[in-house]
């Protein structure tokens, strides 16, 4: 497969949907287990640990540009998902761009955003539902239309 397919923005659109599904899950954990990365958490190994967090400081700028693109795309599309205008669709669709914004201000910037406004663990565990509930919403949606999100 060409470069011309990968980059065509309907593949653009489904990389960085699964790529900020995937980012909502993993940023759930990482709130369960206090708001820390899970390979970090899970992987404590110090010889690794500046190949590592390069690696994450990269993942979280890319999260941070599919977020990005999928508002950009959102936009453009008439601010619907899956070919309607939904409150539930929009509130979890907010929810993913938000968090991979942050994310991608995480890699720029070297500060959490969200997580400077509270450190509350209680906190960090409704976060983490939200962000479970809406990562199962936004994609049993966009199985049912046909994995098209916009």
């Amino acid at each position: 497969m060409s470069l011309a397919h990968h980059t065509h923005p309907d593949n653009l659109e489904k990389y960085a949907f699964i790529w900020s599904e995937a980012r909502l899950l993993i940023a759930a954990l990482a709130l369960f287990i206090g708001g820390y990365p899970p390979v970090l958490y899970f992987l404590p190994i110090s010889d690794l640990y500046g190949v590592i967090y390069a690696l994450l400081k990269l993942a979280w700028i890319i999260s941070g540009v599919a977020s990005v693109y999928l508002a950009y795309r959102w936009l453009s599309a008439g601010q619907k998902l899956f070919g309607h205008k939904d409150m539930k669709d929009a509130v979890a669709f907010f929810i993913m761009v938000v968090s991979g914004v942050n994310l991608g201000l995480v890699g720029l910037i070297g500060q959490n955003i969200g997580m400077s406004i509270s450190s509350s663990y209680a906190l960090f565990v409704v976060v983490a539902v939200l962000y479970l509930v809406s990562a199962y919403h936004l994609y049993t949606r966009w199985k049912k239309s046909g994995e098209r999100l916009f």
